[in-house]
C-alpha cells in the first residue's frame, strides 16, 4: 500500500526536484554540494525503512522459534531476483529472500533522476585500496558503487542492455569443462528472460526473445546519432545489432532496460509480480552475517541482522548466495571459506581452504576522453521545458527520456550509441571478440565566458584483460567493508590498448568528412590535464599520462568466486556449488570465469536463470 502510494507521486516528484534545481548541466554538482533534492530522496528512504520495520515487527517476522525454508537466498539483485522467481514458481518449495536493502526508491524509476540516487541508501559506496597506475586524479582511490535494494544494481545502473560477446561464454565453457556455459547453451536462457522491443525490433535476430519478463526498450532521444553513423560508415565501421549474437564488431543504437519510459529492473521483472506467492517471503533490510554448517560441511542456516536485531533462519535444502561480487566472498570468508592464511590472520576458523574466494577479481578500467567541439547543433535541446516535462509525464517519451552520465567532463550528456573496436595488440586484435567498448555522448558545455558550446565525446573501456585483483576482509567484523584491489594496468600493455582505441576514435571524428563539415576540433574550453601538461597534446605520451590519471573502473565487477574445474583455481564448480561444502551455491556475477566484454547486468540475470535451472533439475 505504502509503496503504491509513493509510486503514484514518483514521476512528478523526481521531475520537480530536477526542474527546481536549475541549470540541468549543473544539477548533479548542486545536488551534492547543496543537498537540493537529496534530502527529499533520503526522506523517501527513511519512510520505506520505518514502514518495513513497523510491519515486520507487527508480523513478528524472524521472532519466536527458528524459521525454516527450503531455499534461503541471500541478495535480491540481478541474479538473486531471477533465482527467487524460478524456485518459487511451482509452489512446491518455500523460499526466503534476504535482501540488505528495501524496495527501490520510487524516484529510481526515472532515468533522468539516476544521479540523485547516489547519495541515497540505494547505493553502497565501496572504495578500493590506492592504485599506482589508475584513479590517480583521486589519489589512486577507485570507487565501486553497488546497488542496495531489491533489484540490486539493476535498480541504480545505467540501463544499458548488453549480452556481451558469444566468445565470452565459450571461454567459460572451456575453462569449466562444461558445455552448459557455451553461448549456444546460455542463449536459451538469454531468450527466455527477454521481451525485446529495442531499436532492431523490426529486423530482429532469431536470437532475441519476445516472451520473457525483462523488457528491452529504447531511449529515442539520440541527438547526433545520424551524423555519427555516417562518419562510421565513411570509415568502414559497420552498424548493427550488438545484442544479436551475430554482430560482434561495430556500433549500435543503445537498447535499454526501459518500459513505458521508466526503469525496468530485475525487481520489476522478477520480484514485484510474485510478492503474493504464498510460498515466497522477502525479509527486507536483512543483512546476512554468517553461513552455518554442520559437521559434514553442509550449509544449514544463515545469521542475519535486521532492524538492529540478530536473527537466524534454517535451510531445509540449500542456501544460495547472490549478494554480489564484494559481499558474496565477504560472507563466505566470514563463514570460514576462503584462503587459509587470510582467514587465520583475522582469527576466523577455517572450514574450507579455498584460495580462489576473493581472488581473480576483474573490472573494466576506462576513460572519458577530452571533448570535441562542433559549430552546428545536432539537436541537443533544453529538455527541461514545460512541454517536454508534460510529454514525459503523460506518455513516457520525449527528450526527458534519457540517461544522464557523470563520467569525465559531462553531466546529463545523452548516450547516443555504443560500439566495439579492437586494439592492435596481437593477442586481442580480433574483430570477432573485441577488447574495447566505446560509448558516444553529446553535451552542451557552458564555459566561464557563458557562451554555450555543443560537444561530442567518447568513453572507452578495456573489456578483455588477463589482469586480476583481489577482494579481502578488512577484519572479522561483518560491518567493515572489504579491501578491493583492482591492480589496474600492472600489465603495461593494457594501457597501450586503450591508447589504440583513443587514436581509432579520434580518427573517426577529426578525419571524417561528415564531422569536418561540422567544423569539428578539440574543445578549447576544456583545459588539458595539468598533471600531463609536460607532454605534447595529442601525443601518445600525453594520452598515456591521461589514462593513468583519469582511468576508473566502469562498475562491471566480477569473478571473485569464479566457477571452474577444481578448488585450486575456482571457488565453485560448474553447477555453482561451493567447493568443499554441500547445500551451498553462489549465483551472481562473482561466479563469472572472467569479466565478459561489456556490461554485466544482463549476464548476471542469465547466470540467475542458469543457476535456477540447475537446481530445479536436481530437485
Amino acid at each position: 500500500m505504502l509503496a503504491d502510494f509513493l509510486a503514484r507521486f514518483s514521476i512528478p516528484f523526481a521531475i520537480a526536484i530536477i526542474h527546481l534545481t536549475g541549470n540541468p548541466t549543473q544539477i548533479w554538482q548542486k545536488s551534492v554540494h547543496q543537498n537540493n533534492g537529496i534530502e527529499q530522496i533520503k526522506l523517501y528512504d527513511e519512510i520505506l525503512r520505518i514502514s518495513d520495520h513497523t510491519l515486520s515487527s507487527a508480523n513478528k517476522e524472524g521472532e519466536g522459534p527458528t524459521e525454516y525454508y527450503d531455499y534461503v537466498i541471500v541478495g535480491g539483485g540481478a541474479a538473486g531476483a531471477v533465482v527467487a522467481n524460478r524456485l518459487s514458481a511451482d509452489g512446491n518449495y518455500t523460499v526466503l529472500l534476504l535482501e540488505g536493502g528495501g524496495d527501490p526508491n520510487p524516484s529510481s524509476e526515472i532515468p533522468l533522476a539516476q544521479l540523485l540516487l547516489w547519495e541515497s541508501e540505494m547505493v553502497m559506496k565501496y572504495v578500493g585500496v590506492p592504485q599506482e597506475r589508475a584513479c590517480l586524479q583521486n589519489g589512486g582511490v577507485c570507487a565501486y558503487p553497488r546497488g542496495r535494494a531489491l533489484g540490486g544494481s539493476s535498480s541504480v545502473n545505467g540501463l544499458l542492455y548488453n549480452r556481451c560477446n558469444p566468445k565470452d561464454y565459450d571461454y567459460w565453457a572451456e575453462f569449466t569443462n562444461d558445455t552448459r556455459w557455451s553461448f549456444a547453451s546460455v542463449l536459451d536462457a538469454f531468450k527466455s528472460l527477454e521481451n525485446y522491443h529495442g531499436f532492431y525490433e523490426d529486423d530482429s535476430s532469431p536470437n532475441h526473445g519476445a516472451e520473457g519478463e525483462m523488457h528491452v526498450g529504447k531511449l529515442e532521444f539520440l541527438p547526433g546519432v545520424d551524423e555519427l553513423f555516417a562518419a562510421l560508415e565513411e570509415k568502414g565501421v559497420p552498424i548493427g545489432d550488438l545484442n544479436s549474437g551475430l554482430f560482434p564488431y561495430g556500433f549500435s543504437k543503445i537498447d535499454s532496460n526501459i518500459k513505458d519510459g521508466l526503469r525496468w529492473s530485475s525487481y520489476h521483472a522478477f520480484i514485484k509480480p510474485i510478492e503474493a506467492r504464498e510460498n515466497f517471503k522477502i525479509y527486507r533490510y536483512a543483512w546476512a552475517t554468517k553461513i552455518h554448517f554442520n559437521e559434514t560441511n553442509h550449509a544449514i542456516g544463515v545469521s542475519y541482522m535486521r532492524h538492529g536485531q540478530e536473527r537466524y533462519v534454517g535451510a531445509n535444502k540449500e542456501i544460495i548466495l547472490s549478494a554480489g561480487v564484494f559481499d558474496t566472498p565477504k560472507l563466505l570468508m566470514l563463514s570460514g571459506i576462503g584462503p587459509r592464511q587470510h582467514l587465520e590472520e583475522h582469527s576466523i576458523p577455517v572450514i574450507v581452504d579455498s584460495p580462489a574466494i576473493g581472488s581473480n577479481f576483474q573490472d573494466h578500467p576506462g576513460v572519458s576522453a577530452y571533448p570535441f567541439a562542433i559549430n552546428k547543433s545536432l539537436g541537443l535541446v533544453d529538455y527541461l521545458t514545460p512541454e517536454n516535462v508534460a510529454e514525459f509525464v503523460t506518455t513516457g517519451t520525449g527528450p526527458l527520456l534519457m540517461f544522464p552520465t557523470s563520467i569525465g567532463f559531462a553531466n546529463f550528456a545523452p548516450q547516443i550509441a555504443n560500439g566495439y573496436i579492437s586494439s592492435t595488440h596481437s593477442d586481442y586484435n580480433d574483430r570477432n571478440w573485441p577488447d574495447l567498448h566505446v560509448y558516444i555522448h553529446e553535451q552542451v558545455l557552458t564555459p566561464g565566458n557563458g557562451v554555450e558550446e555543443e560537444t561530442i565525446f567518447f568513453d572507452i573501456e578495456l573489456v578483455r584483460s588477463e589482469q586480476v585483483g583481489t577482494v579481502r576482509l578488512a577484519s572479522g567484523n561483518y560491518s567493515d567493508d572489504v579491501l578491493i584491489d583492482g591492480k589496474f594496468f600492472e600489465n603495461i600493455y593494457d594501457v597501450e590498448r586503450i591508447l589504440d582505441g583513443i587514436e581509432f576514435m579520434t580518427d573517426i571524428f577529426l578525419n571524417s568528412s561528415t564531422f569536418q563539415s561540422l567544423g569539428i576540433k578539440w574543445s578549447e574550453n576544456v583545459p588539458l590535464l595539468p598533471a600531463c601538461s609536460q607532454y605534447t597534446f595529442p601525443s601518445r605520451e600525453h594520452w598515456r599520462c591521461y589514462v593513468h590519471q583519469t582511468a576508473v573502473p566502469y562498475y562491471h565487477p566480477t569473478s571473485t568466486c569464479r566457477m571452474g574445474p577444481n578448488i585450486t583455481v575456482a571457488g565453485v564448480d560448474s553447477k555453482l556449488r561451493v567447493f568443499g561444502t554441500s547445500g551451498l551455491r553462489v549465483i551472481d556475477s562473482s561466479v563469472f570465469v572472467r569479466a565478459p566484454n561489456g556490461n554485466t547486468n544482463i549476464p548476471s540475470m542469465m547466470v540467475g536463470e542458469m543457476g535456477a535451472r540447475i537446481i530445479i533439475e536436481e530437485q
